[in-house]
């Protein structure tokens, strides 16, 4: 490790290693901070948490995680081979983390991914949407803002009430488009309002992906809200001249 010291508290470049579980949090604006905050208190294994801004690091610098000044994509990137596969990973990016980790991973594999738009098909089976960044879709059984301690009830809406036949991301696996594959990870609540999925759900998207070319929809989930991102993915081809 690479220790450097920033308004008195100790910031890690990068780790050399995990000691073995952990639970990896990718960013620390107004949803890492908040991460940071409850699971130190409820969290069996080490905290981590990742992001490219020291000033936005200060912000938890007097709760006891460990702190890494690096980008959040490339850190799960480079580490990911390090991390035990029942980590738990917590998204609080504004982008589609698990996508943006699938297209560093495959690229450096022999593999090249493009984002492609949202087939226009998909929006007919989703509650509510909206574009987000780097084309991804956001989805939500909500067109209002949750509570952020939302206990995620298991079949109607703690807002209003409302029953639900199916979770959001049961809903998302069942996007049948012709020509697309659709993969969809479930995030399962941490705590209150709290959500990520586990080393092993990205494994298993990886080998997945790697079985074939072709056109993907990658999707993160939880009961009530998510994310969606078209993907092309295909080998790449070593002409001659290279």
């Amino acid at each position: 490790m690479n220790p450097a010291t920033s308004e008195g508290f100790d910031i890690k470049k990068i780790s050399s290693q995990f000691p073995g579980e952990v639970h990896l949090i990718i960013g620390a604006g107004y949803f890492g901070k908040r991460a940071a905050t409850v699971l130190q208190k409820i969290a069996g294994s080490p905290i981590v948490i990742v992001d490219r801004s020291e000033a936005r690091l200060a912000h938890v610098k007097h709760l006891p995680v460990e702190k890494i000044v690096y980008d959040g994509i490339d850190f799960l990137a480079e580490n990911f081979h390090d991390l035990s596969p029942t980590s738990v990973i917590i998204p609080a990016i504004p982008v589609h983390l698990a996508a943006e980790w699938l297209k560093k991973t495959l690229d450096k594999s022999g593999w090249r991914v493009q984002t492609k738009e949202i087939p226009k098909e998909v929006y007919t089976a989703l509650p509510h949407a909206w574009q987000g960044l780097g084309r991804t879709l956001l989805v939500s059984y909500a067109d209002f803002i949750c509570p952020d301690d939302c206990p995620e009830p298991s079949d109607h809406c703690l807002m209003t009430g409302e029953k639900r036949d199916l979770p959001l991301y049961e809903l998302l696996r069942r996007i049948d488009i012709p020509g697309h594959t659709t993969y969809i990870i479930r995030s399962r609540q941490l705590a209150p309002g709290l959500g990520g999925f586990t080393v092993e759900n990205l494994m298993n998207l990886l080998t997945k992906a790697r079985q074939g070319e072709g056109k993907w929809l990658i999707g993160t989930a939880c009961r009530c809200h998510g994310a969606i991102t078209a993907l092309e993915i295909y080998k790449k081809r070593v002409t001659r001249d290279e």
